[in-house]
């Protein structure tokens, strides 16, 4: 089925759940799919950017193969009136997945649906092979951040301006692009050697602090490696945004960034964001030129790659740092982080072009 097939049967079916009826939360059963899909239709219309979560099939055949891992609360009649999951998603980890798609028909947002929803999903972590999560929590309202605090994870990155408002449209609860800030935590860890990037080396040391990682701490002080850079990109057009992987840098890094920059432009996009591994002593080579080039830093990704990552990024519209609604003291502590060094870089940049 086509998302397309999946929208048309949506509209036809005119679905809806009176309020107040008794609920259960559970894991997954194939039964299910066709209640998440009716679920993202209520909530987003045809606007949720992922097809899957229209299409019963694939949300049946990506649970089975563990790429998603669902939790429901579902009425006596089976309808599902709150769906949060854990699934994979950028990460080349495959043992770290992401934590969110979670929503909540309006009628049973002041019940315990979503928490209880909220409650099985944590207990998948360390079992399966989920090794630890991290969500992206918006920064428009505090509620998305105040549950991952509930989650025991914490803040490690910012993303400003990371989604269009239009993302939003159906809640009516953004106004301009949205950024998100990063949480994560980590079940299952050994001790890992991690470069620090000499510019970041304090602010990587603080967003390491309360994880409960086993981190030996060294400067990256090797050069780039000889020959030609290995790097995954991949662009969500739906919200101007292309992510770069760096798998290895070569002589070429430079030349890759720059053509990225380019491509990406001419299409108008909001924002590049590059992952680099720190457990590479040619990170901090990664990061200098990443920061000759305009980027600036985004914050830390707990065992990213297996080893920790590291998020630098480059803006083409202005990051609403003032209008952030930030939760945390911890949560302020990244901002200021991140506001800095977009601060710094700006003003380089900026000299430069004079």
């Amino acid at each position: 089925m086509t998302k397309a097939e999946a929208l048309r049967r949506l509209t036809r079916e005119h679905w809806s759940v009176p309020a107040g009826q008794e609920y259960t939360a559970g894991y997954f059963e194939p039964s299910d799919a066709i209640g998440i899909a009716r679920l993202f239709f209520a909530i987003y219309g045809e606007g949720y950017p992922i097809d899957t979560y229209y299409i019963p099939e694939r949300l049946v055949e990506e649970n089975r193969l563990g790429n998603i891992r669902s939790v429901v609360a579902r009425t006596a009649d089976g309808d599902v009136v709150s769906h949060i999951a854990f699934y994979r998603s950028s990460p080349p980890n495959a043992h770290l997945y992401e934590y969110g798609v979670g929503l909540t028909l309006p009628g049973y947002r002041s019940t315990m649906a979503f928490f209880r929803t909220t409650q099985l999903v944590m207990k998948l972590l360390g079992t399966d092979g989920i090794d630890g999560f991290f969500g992206e929590a918006v920064c428009n309202h505090v509620v998305t951040q105040k549950l991952s605090r509930h989650a025991q994870a914490l803040e490690t990155a910012l993303e400003p301006a990371l989604m269009p408002a239009d993302a939003y449209e159906t809640e009516h609860s953004a106004v301009g692009r949205v950024g998100c800030m990063v949480y994560a935590r980590v079940a299952t860890d050994h001790r890992r050697q991690l470069f620090l990037p000499v510019p970041y080396s304090e602010g990587l040391t603080f967003l390491v602090s309360g994880l409960n990682l086993d981190r030996q701490l060294s400067l990256s002080d090797a050069s780039l490696p000889p020959g030609h850079s290995q790097i995954d990109v991949k662009r969500f057009d739906f919200a101007g945004v292309a992510r770069g992987t760096i798998t290895t840098p070569g002589q070429d890094l430079a030349q890759r960034v720059a053509e990225l920059e380019q491509e990406v432009r001419k299409d108008d996009f909001a924002l590049i964001q590059w992952f680099v591994n720190l457990g590479e002593p040619w990170s901090g080579a990664v990061v200098d030129q990443l920061r000759s080039q305009g980027f600036s830093l985004g914050g830390l990704l707990p065992i990213w790659f297996g080893n920790d990552g590291l998020l630098m990024q480059k803006h083409f519209v202005p990051p609403d740092f003032e209008g952030m609604m930030v939760f945390s003291q911890r949560g302020h502590q990244v901002l200021d982080l991140v506001r800095r060094d977009w601060e710094q870089q700006a003003n380089v940049q900026a000299t430069h072009h004079q």
